[in-house]
């Protein structure tokens, strides 16, 4: 506070003998005769709690009440002040005293309003004493109550109290000096202490009980405190806006209950009303709003989310925190453990069989194991395609046996993820799939929500929906960061060689250390189901693994059993040479060594003889030794309608261990796989198909294979030979052999299909002849198609019968249906023959 403001502050009458609280004017009190606070209230009131026996009073609140020896003044900027119920500054004090007690403040007020001459170390103020302090928390400062001195009169007491705090103020070496300044003034009316949530604002209102003050009185009353910003006067309420939060609380707690020309003013803060300026822009430009909302959202998932899912994806690869068989610390103890057991077994004269579990299996694909691990260690162009049949064990060959060293492998199974059945299912095993971490398949169905909203309101998408497609398009490029952050551990832009340092690319690191490139396997990679609502995931796959592959950041081997994929993955990487792996069914000798293997594990009795066995598993170990010299006996007869497809040999050893006769377990696997059979393509009503399938079961259930050429002049088959048998080996009834992209050969898709064929064709035989019977009806019914065609023609040249032009179109035409008409009587003849039989 500036001298001029002291002086315009000495004009009005200060507080004294003439302004006494009200109620108490007629006499002078004594401070033991009244509290120092008096609760306000009407005498209603007042009646009506002596009737009820109230006993609880506001003790915290009410009126300040002083006698005539005191004065009462306040100090600002004691305590910080709250403009809301969470402003922090409630938690810093502007002045140097931390602790907030009214002890504390009173001894800082103390120095403030009666500081001692540091020359005759006397008080400014001889015997000054301060009665009572009064926090105010809410508005940050405090009612200081004085004892006037004897010969001080309350407005000189005031008025020095008012100098020495400015003076000791100034005093203060603080850069926020100007900040934490605090002043005294003198309190003119008759503050009402209350803790109601009305916190400090720069605004007060001013009520008038009685004739309203003018501008120029309210100017000349309320600018001692601070700078004025506008006064704007009003009859019953005025309004006085300050520059700061300092003059609107310092006038409101000296000033509220003055009595001025028989007019009482009541004072008090404007409640705030924020005006936000997010919901402003929400509610009135929301087509600004939402796209600014939705890229503030896609930088904080960037931020926050990406950095926690590339953790989980690498951690997802490399298994470094994972606990299961690749961790270090697990392989540790296993290997101490399995060292363990084999010593104890020793030290009892044990002997664990220790076998290849596939036996001789994969003696007969070492070859192509060794190709595998020498593509990935050479490091060039590591595009691999692994091609053969369903159930070759192609995930067994690459993984199991090829990978086995391998530390850091992602496997992605895309039947599981094209199989799902909704959007949701289909982004939790993505994200499985990847180890995606964390991911919200919850908040597009949140968000398709919110964007039918909007565009119903606005008439605009908000955009904050994605389709699946984008959303798995995103999990892989996360991947692939994650990916790169793998292949590059242990990189330095620049190596140490003697005194010289040489920079390294991150290209040439790659090349020379295959070894740090993690390898994705992509299994079950297929284009035949076209009609699956995800099929998209194919071409982002291949596309992403082209994109893996470019940047030499992993090695990428597809396992499928379609040939087409070929032109898939040719679209995702042109002008790329892939290494194609075939697999085989396995040789009959490997076959039959791998079912030995396979049945002789399980009859590994202890040498020593001490260990016992019970009389019903001695029983069950006899019987299955009979069954396996029974099988040594009859495995040839058994294993060539098997053959070497690894599935159907599994399922033929779990048979015979369970106690089936090895003929028995044949015979049962051939009629389930008729069951298969007909099922898929001979029950459904699919016309034409069913019939194609039934002449290829015909033709091959007698011969391995089927020239090509055979089918080109068949009726069922000529119009469209290749795409029919091509939709046929797809749906798995089939396989076809190529020669340069050309079909050569069909086969049956697996060596048991031909034994199935045979067993649906078994002569007498209920189920050939009804199946025969539905084949030579919808041989009928498509001779009849073609018959009605050709007639329709006829008709169109009926105009033209006397013209030799269309004589040859005509003997045509009608040999076509002369065909066509011998075919259905022949057919009509051989379902005779079958009813009579039946």
């Amino acid at each position: 506070m500036s001298w001029s403001m002291l002086k315009r502050a000495t004009r009005l009458p200060l507080a004294g003998s003439a302004l006494l609280p009200i109620g108490a004017r007629s006499l002078p009190l004594t401070k033991t005769q009244l509290p120092h606070r008096r609760w306000v209230s009407t005498e209603d009131i007042k009646q009506q709690d002596k009737a009820a026996g109230e006993s609880v009073d506001a003790e915290e609140t009410g009126v300040i009440e002083k006698t005539r020896q005191e004065s009462l003044m306040y100090f600002d900027r004691i305590l910080p002040f709250r403009t809301s119920n969470w402003d922090l500054r409630q938690w810093f004090s502007y002045i140097v005293i931390a602790d907030k007690r009214p002890e504390a403040i009173k001894d800082h007020v103390m120095a403030l309003a009666n500081p001692v001459d540091e020359t005759t170390q006397t008080p400014s103020i001889p015997n000054l004493e301060i009665t009572e302090v009064i926090p105010m928390k809410r508005d940050g400062g405090a009612f200081i109550k004085f004892r006037v001195p004897q010969n001080w009169t309350i407005a000189d007491l005031n008025k020095q109290i008012q100098l020495n705090t400015l003076k000791e103020s100034s005093k203060r070496l603080s850069i926020l000096n100007w900040i934490s300044q605090a002043s005294a003034f003198s309190v003119k009316g008759q503050p009402w202490i209350e803790d109601l949530r009305r916190y400090p604002s720069r605004t007060i209102k001013v009520k008038f009980e009685g004739p309203a003050l003018t501008e120029e009185e309210l100017y000349s009353l309320f600018r001692r405190y601070g700078s004025i910003v506008d006064i704007q006067p009003d009859p019953a309420v005025a309004t006085v806006i300050f520059k700061l939060f300092r003059g609107s609380i310092c006038a409101k707690n000296c000033i509220t209950g003055i009595k001025i020309n028989d007019t009482v003013l009541h004072i008090s803060y404007e409640k705030q009303t924020h005006k936000s300026i997010i919901v402003d822009l929400l509610t009135n430009h929301t087509r600004l709003a939402i796209p600014v909302i939705i890229a503030l959202l896609a930088t904080l998932a960037v931020i926050i989310f990406d950095p926690i899912r590339e953790f989980f994806i690498e951690n997802h690869i490399t298994n470094k925190f994972a606990i299961n068989r690749n961790n270090p610390i697990v392989k540790w103890i296993m290997n101490i453990s399995n060292k363990t057991m084999s010593q104890i077994h020793q030290f009892l004269g044990q002997e664990v069989a220790r076998q290849n579990k596939n036996g001789g299996l994969w003696s007969e694909r070492r070859d192509i194991v060794r190709e595998l691990r020498l593509w990935i260690e050479e490091n060039v162009n590591t595009f691999i395609v692994v091609l053969g049949p369903r159930g070759t064990g192609k995930q067994d060959l690459v993984v199991t046996h090829a990978l086995h060293d391998r530390k850091d492998i992602l496997y992605i199974d895309c039947d599981k993820l094209v199989k799902s059945r909704s959007d949701t299912a289909f982004i939790r095993n993505a994200a499985a799939s990847l180890g995606y971490f964390p991911v919200f398949p919850w908040l597009n169905s949140i968000s398709t929500i919110i964007d039918l909203a909007l565009t119903s309101l606005t008439g605009q998408k908000s955009g904050l929906s994605e389709s699946k497609e984008s959303q798995y398009r995103n999990m892989l490029s996360t991947a692939l960061v994650a990916i790169r952050e793998i292949s590059l551990r242990g990189y330095k832009a620049t190596i140490q060689e003697g005194d010289t340092e040489i920079n390294v690319k991150e290209e040439d690191y790659l090349q020379q250390h295959p070894e740090k490139k993690p390898v994705i396997v992509i299994d079950r990679f297929t284009t035949i189901n076209k009609s699956e609502s995800n099929n998209f995931v194919y071409k982002e796959i291949a596309d992403w693994a082209a994109l893996l592959t470019t940047m030499n950041i992993a090695h990428v081997i597809f396992l499928t059993e379609d040939v087409s994929t070929q032109q898939l993955l040719t679209d995702s990487l042109p002008d790329q040479v892939f290494k194609y792996v075939m697999l085989r069914d396995a040789s009959k000798s490997a076959a039959k060594s791998y079912v030995l293997h396979s049945l002789h594990e399980d009859l590994v009795l202890d040498k020593n003889g001490d260990g016992e066995v019970s009389e019903e598993e001695f029983k069950k170990l006899s019987e299955s030794k009979r069954g396996i010299a029974e099988l040594e006996a009859q495995l040839d007869a058994c294993l060539e309608p098997i053959g070497g497809r690894m599935l159907d040999l599994q399922a033929f050893v779990r048979r015979v261990r369970s106690g089936e006769g090895p003929l028995d377990a044949l015979q049962r696997m051939v009629d389930q796989t008729s069951e298969q059979i007909t099922q898929m393509f001979l029950n459904k009503d699919q016309g034409i198909k069913n019939a194609q399938a039934w002449v290829l079961i015909k033709m091959l259930a007698d011969n391995d294979s089927v020239n090509y050429r055979e089918f080109i002049n068949h009726p069922l088959f000529k119009s469209s030979p290749e795409a029919s048998l091509v939709e046929l080996e797809q749906h798995g009834l089939i396989s076809m052999s190529r020669d340069r992209g050309v079909l050569c050969e069909v086969r049956p898709a697996k060596p048991i299909f031909k034994a199935a064929f045979k067993n649906l064709l078994r002569e007498g035989s209920q189920i050939a002849n009804v199946l025969e019977t539905a084949y030579l009806n919808k041989i009928i019914t498509f001779e009849t198609a073609r018959i009605q065609k050709f007639e329709k023609e006829l008709e169109s040249l009926a105009y033209c019968t006397g013209k030799k032009e269309f004589n040859g179109r005509l003997q045509y035409l009608a040999g076509k249906i002369d065909a066509c008409n011998n075919n259905i009587l022949k057919a009509e003849d051989d379902i005779k023959k079958i009813n009579s039989k039946t």
